[in-house]
This record gives C-alpha cells, structure tokens and sequence, in this order.
C-alpha cells in the first residue's frame, strides 16, 4: 500500500524536485516491492524520526475496512444491475447502431425530432408508441395526402406508396427506448423540411406545458375548493340520472313540471310542506278511496323478520287491500324449519355460514342466521349434535323413538297453522276488502274453515278419539257445503245486488258442485302435507344413522371420513330440501287460504340503489 500524502511538520524529507512516498507492505511480498521500486527509479529515504507518531497497524486496519464496506456495495450494486451487466455488450451495440439514428433527429432543449417513411403493416405499432411512452406525440400524413401535395407544389420527388410521414417528438430520457423501437419498425429516415424550426416546436412544448401546469394548478384548487362535491360525485350522477327518469315520467309545460305519485301517509305532512318550501311550487294530495288506481303496498317490518320479505315477494308482494303476511311468514317459517332439520351441531354451521356470507349479501346471509338459529334450539330440544342422539340431553323428545307422537304432533301443528291462515284470510276478506261472498261463504273464508273443522271432527269419531260427537260434524260440514253451493246468490242478497249470478244458473250450481269436491280434497291434501313435517324429523336422524353404520364398518380414520362427508350432505343436501319444502308448505298450504300477492310495492324515489 502506497501513501502518497505529504508528511507534515517535518522539513528534513522534503527534495526537491520529487515526491516523498511512505511505502508499507506485507513482509512476504517484500522481494516482489524491492523488484519494483527499483525499477521505477525510487531514491530510498530514511524515515523521519517523528514516524512513530503513525500508527501503521491502525491505519491498515481502517484503510482494510473502508475497502470491504466498498466491496459490498460493489457486490450489492453487482446483484441489483446483474440484468443490466448483463446485457452490457447487447446496450452498446444498440447505443452505437442508435447513434446513427440520432445524427438524423433535429435536437431541441428537451426533445428529439425524426421523421420517416414507414411501411403500411407496421402502422399501427408505430401508432401505439405515443401510448407507451409519455410525452411522445406522433403525427402521421398519408402517402395520397403527400402526393397531392407535391403534385401542386411541383418541388418534391413522390413518396413510393403505402407509406406514411411521421414527425416524432419525445423526451431525452427516452431516446434509447424510442431508437430501439424505431429501428425494428424499419423506419425510413427523411430530410425535414427546409423551413422546419425547431425553436418553434420547443417555443409551443413550453407553452403547451405552462398551460399544463396552469390547468393542473386550477384542478389542484377546484380539488381543495369542492372536496366534499367532488367525494360524493358517485352519489351526485345517481341522483341526476333518477332525476332525470323521473323528469321522463312528468307531463312538461312551458315552464312547469307536472308529477303525480304516491306517499306513506305518515309522511303526508313533510310531503305538503314542500309548498311552502320551494316558491311556484303547488302540492295537491287525494284520498286512497278517491282514486281508481290500485294502491302499491309499503313493507314495514321489525330487523328480525324484515329478511323473510325476500322469500314472501317470491311468491307475490301483498296488495294494499290485506295484511303484510311477513311476520307470520317468518315465525312459522323458522318453526317448520327447525322441526324439521332440528340438529345443535349442523344449525350453528348454517350460522357461521349466514355470518361469513352476510358480507357479501345480506339478505340471504340473514336468512341462514335465522333458520341455523331455529335448526340449533330444535337440536336442543332433540338432543342431536351432528347426527348424534347420546352427546348431549334430549330437553322434548327423540324423533327416530318416537314416531308416531312426530307425526301426531306435526298434523296438529299443521292444522293450527291452517286455522290461523283461515282467520287471517276472512279478516282480509271482509275487514279490508268487503268481500263477504269469498270472506263467509267461499272455500277459503269461514265456510272452507268449517268445512276443515268438520272433517278433523269426523275422522276423529271414526277413530274413536272426538271429544265432540259425530252428529256435529256432520252438520257442520252440510252446512259448509250449502254455504259454498249458494254462496254468490246468498251473499248478493245480503249486499243488496240485484243480480244474483255472475253466469248463467245451471252454469254456475255445475261449477259450484265442482268446487265442493276440490274444496274437500284441499282439505284432505292440506292436513296429510303436514305430516311431511314428522316424517323429515325422522328421517334427519335416520340419515345419519345410515351414515354412522357405513362408518363402523370401515373403521378408524375412513370412518371418520364417512361421518365428515355425511353430515357435510345433509347440511347441503337434506337442509336445501328442508329448506324449498317449507316453503311449499307456506305457500301452498298456508297462502292460499290467505295471501293473493297481486300487489306491488312501494318504490320511493331514492338516490341510493335499490
């Protein structure tokens, strides 16, 4: 190591012309230095005597660590540019073949300007070179265009055809870019033009930026300014495109907007307020009763019951003339659902999957959180845990031990439903529609409900099990008869109407007797579907026992792989049959005694999205 540096304080080591050098080095590389220094003519000179004030070891091992901190960032910069080291002799190839190139670009402070011939099949990739590099821009004139000009000013040679002109402008920062794409484009280079001026070019890419920076400056403060506009831009469109199909839904004056429509009446207030609100505004409101349209129907029901609308809209929305079945729906939707799929372990997975998919639709995330819920007591009640009958305590009772009080006690439960469905129909068919003729006399009003009455009554007797003698319902179920044969004649005296018959006489005494025997097996069909509710308890436990069985015969880790796969099917499988089968019970059973579902609803103009 060599230390060229001058030695201060100390005169006597100085010569002249010369320099004095400090040589110090490795003892057994000694020969090799000696061979050297004197072949380079060095005059060899004492130390001097304040040399032991350097501390040669400490100075090697500093110069010794500088030099490895050096190293690794060499190393490290080798890693990070290996590509580029790489590639080494491929970009000087390419910077000398692209300097020929730029000897016949026109410069400018901040550009390069080229222009070229291009063949018509390599248009379109010179084209998107503006899209791939910023602040390129790319102009093109045809080759038909440069003919017609040439033709008239008589002073240029033709272009050969199927050729375009370019003017390319891009930055220096990506002039290697550019040439390399240039050069595989095959582009041909062309003298410009004699009064092309490359001041000028730059003189309007200045300007062109100030305006740039004088617009960007202006987004940057209208940013500031409408933040809050600007945040709910979303929101704004909405409602200037509902706005705009509610204005194509207005009768159009010449300066006023006429719009007719309904409101809750519980808003009617706020609604006729806008009069006073809003100058050259007048609000007129009418009566329901007044109006010959029907009335579309408002869902209001509490956050516990408000996901089974989705499953009662299904069926038909309620019309403004009968009451909104959802509550009943949802009561005795979960009830069906957990007698029939009553299992502890299987009803709390239908939970953590309602939760998990709730985040992405809440609705139907909803609905599994309610019936796994009902699926969980019920499992409670029957002791069952995945399947399994003997893990935890059956609070009610066993369904598979049990199976004729399941199925017993799932007719009974059905025929309360029924009756609930029957009075509900009549109070909407009477109450609210003033229709005494389906509402009393008609096979879902109070003759259908005694007709049902009647028949439990009779088939009780014959079994011997009627705490009500057999005369009764034999009597109720004439007198339900005679009530739905002479029902439209009955009813209209009642009402006053002067006719009596909607057809002719015989016609309808026909059609009538008809419809006593449809109404008699919608009886019989209404009570045995019920059953359905007993057999899909029983056969939940018998599924999975078919299950456990297959799994003690192969034992050990299949087994449990049997069991795993089993209760995964009957969480898929049986808990979507158990799932539409409720549903055919509500809506067959139960909503044809008491919902129509011909109305619509209620759509308030709204800039959220429905």
């Amino acid at each position: 190591m060599a230390d060229n540096q001058k030695l201060k304080n100390n005169k006597d080591v100085r010569l002249n012309n010369g320099e004095d050098y400090l040589l110090v080095y490795a003892k057994n590389v000694e020969k090799d230095v000696n061979r050297t220094i004197n072949s380079l003519g060095f005059v060899d000179n004492d130390l001097p005597e304040n040399i032991k004030d350097y501390d040669i070891e400490e100075k090697i091992i500093e110069n010794n660590d500088k030099l490895n901190i050096i190293q690794e960032k060499i190393d490290d910069l080798r890693v990070e540019y290996e590509d580029v080291l790489d590639n080494l002799s491929y970009n000087l190839s390419f910077s000398k073949e692209a300097s020929v190139y730029e000897d016949r670009m026109a410069f400018g402070d901040k550009y390069f300007y080229f222009s070229a011939q291009v063949p018509e099949s390599d248009l379109k990739k010179v084209e998107d070179l503006s899209k791939k590099y910023p602040n390129t821009k790319i102009a093109s004139e045809s080759q038909q265009v440069v003919e017609s000009k040439r033709k008239k000013t008589k002073k240029e040679k033709k272009n050969s055809s199927g050729e375009e002109n370019y003017l390319l402008v891009y930055p220096e920062k990506v002039k290697k870019d550019v040439s390399r794409s240039i050069n595989t484009l095959g582009f041909v280079d062309k003298e410009l033009p004699e009064d092309f001026v490359i001041s000028q070019i730059d003189q309007e890419a200045k300007k062109t930026n100030d305006q740039l920076n004088k617009i960007n400056r202006q987004i940057d403060q209208i940013n500031s300014q409408y933040e809050d506009v600007l945040d709910n831009i979303s929101y704004s469109l909405n409602y200037a495109k509902k706005s705009d199909e509610l204005k194509s839904n207005m009768a159009k004056g010449q300066d006023y907007f006429y719009l007719s429509g309904w409101v809750p009446e519980t808003e009617l207030s706020q609604f006729e307020s806008l009069e006073n609100e809003y100058k050259k505004t007048t609000v007129t409101t009418r009566d329901v009763e007044t109006v010959n349209e029907q009335p579309p129907t408002r869902l209001k029901n509490n956050p516990l019951f408000r996901p089974f609308e989705y499953l009662v809209n299904m069926y038909g929305a309620p019309n403004y003339d009968e009451v909104d079945p959802t509550s009943f729906f949802a009561i005795t939707y979960m009830l069906l659902y957990g007698l029939m799929f009553g299992d502890l372990g299987q009803g709390l997975v239908f939970l953590a999957l309602g939760f998990y998919i709730s985040k992405k639709n809440k609705t139907y995330g909803a609905l599994l959180k309610r019936i796994g819920i009902s699926a969980s007591i019920f499992g409670l009640m029957y002791g069952s845990f995945f399947g399994k009958e003997d893990l935890i305590p059956t609070l009610l009772i066993k369904p598979f031990d049990n199976v004729m009080t399941v199925l017993i006690a799932s007719v009974i439960f059905g025929v309360s439903l029924m009756v609930i469905s029957y009075i509900i129909g009549i109070y909407n068919k009477v109450g609210k529609q003033n229709n005494i003729e389906e509402g009393i006399f008609g096979k879902e009003g109070l003759a259908g409900l005694m007709m049902m009455i009647s028949f439990i009554l009779i088939v009780l007797n014959l079994v011997n099990k009627s705490p009500i003698p057999m005369p009764v319902g034999i009597i109720m179920l004439v007198l339900s008869i005679i009530m739905m044969v002479f029902k439209q004649p009955i009813a209209r005296k009642i009402t006053g109407s002067k006719r009596l018959y909607d057809t002719n006489k015989s016609d309808y005494y026909i059609e009538s007797s008809f419809s006593i025997i449809e109404a008699l097996l919608s009886v019989f069909s209404n009570l045995v579907s019920f059953t359905r509710v007993g057999a899909f308890a029983i056969n939940h436990v018998g599924l999975y026992m078919a299950f456990e069985v297959m799994a003690n015969l192969a034992g050990g880790f299949w087994g449990g792989v049997i069991l795993l796969l089993g209760n995964l099917l009957i969480i898929g499988l049986e808990g979507m049959i158990v799932f539409i089968q409720g549903l055919r019970l509500e809506f067959y059973e139960m909503f044809s005694k008491y919902y129509e579902g011909n109305g619509r609803l209620f759509r308030p103009i709204s800039t959220k999205e429905n």
